[in-house]
């Protein structure tokens, strides 16, 4: 009973790191992008002279 019941925790355990890691390394993707992306605010304007 004790070798299922530690079979089972390590499922749990090994379930919960396959969904927080991925999220963990989008998580760190995100701010990477956030931190570095170049603002150009010049390229976002419509230019309205036709």
């Amino acid at each position: 009973m004790k070798a299922i019941k530690v079979l089972l925790i390590g499922i749990g355990a090994l379930l919960a790191a396959m969904i927080i890691v991925p999220l963990t390394v989008l998580a760190g993707l995100f701010v990477w992008l956030k931190l570095t992306e170049e603002t150009d605010d010049e390229a976002l304007e419509i230019d309205d002279t036709v």
